[in-house]
């Protein structure tokens, strides 16, 4: 099995980090599959960067790089538009303002051909506010219910994606990622993790994760409500 990557780089206003973001995306040992930045109606002149990538040399990538614009619709809409275009396998998300570790794609890739499991999560390295090192430990279905437990960065094939309709509309000021994981794991889709940072996770001061868990306890009421199946704890 010889998985091929697609990785997906949604924009919004992120011209300061974007840059950084695609070198590291282009710079791997192993080449993405391609890589396609949706530009989320940025403002910017994140754009015109992203577009100076269609037409640099990079000829170890079997796709040409992909620029789409949309009118700003939020980070679950711009992923989707994302995975609807990719023509991998398997996606990879990664956020404007993080980077891979050149190693990424081949360790993912390799972990895929050893295991076909449908999600593949690797640790990551904090940077910016922060230089944690956040390794990835098995967990079970509680665990999960308990807090998230995966990156967003985690690779997942591209059919279970479109099988669960992508990233939640719902899940309007964060936490999609947290989200997705209950959507595929109560299918049973088989999850696998590496203990080796592969992600560079930009801390700032204020971001959308600082947004998000500022609004924790609405998007808790959504997760419960959209998957109320599961034995959450009273």
């Amino acid at each position: 099995m010889n998985p091929s990557v697609s990785i997906i780089v949604p924009c919004f206003n992120q011209a300061e980090y974007l840059e950084d973001c695609l070198e590291s995306a282009y710079n791997q040992t192993k080449p993405a599959h391609e890589i396609i930045v949706i530009n989320d109606g940025s403002t910017d002149n994140s754009l015109e960067i992203a577009e100076r990538y269609m037409f640099k040399e990079f000829p170890l990538i079997e796709s040409p790089v992909k620029v789409i614009s949309q009118t700003n619709k939020g980070l679950p809409s711009a992923r989707n538009t994302g995975i609807m275009a990719a023509t991998g396998t398997y996606i990879l998300p990664l956020d404007a303002d993080d980077m891979l570790m050149e190693t990424a794609i081949e360790k993912i890739a390799f972990t895929i051909s050893q295991t076909n499991a449908d999600i593949v999560a690797p640790s990551f390295k904090e940077f910016g506010k922060s230089d944690r090192t956040v390794i990835v430990q098995p967990f079970t279905m509680n665990d999960m219910m308990q807090n998230n437990r995966m990156g967003y960065f985690s690779a997942v094939r591209r059919s279970a994606l479109v099988e669960v309709g992508g990233y939640s509309p719902r899940m309007i000021y964060g936490w999609e990622d947290y989200h997705l994981w209950f959507d595929l794991l109560a299918r049973n889709k088989t999850c696998v993790l590496i203990q080796e940072p592969l992600v560079r996770y930009r801390v700032k001061e204020k971001s959308m994760i600082t947004d998000a868990n500022a609004h924790a306890s609405e998007l808790t009421k959504q997760i419960k409500k959209d998957f109320p199946n599961l034995p959450w704890p009273k």
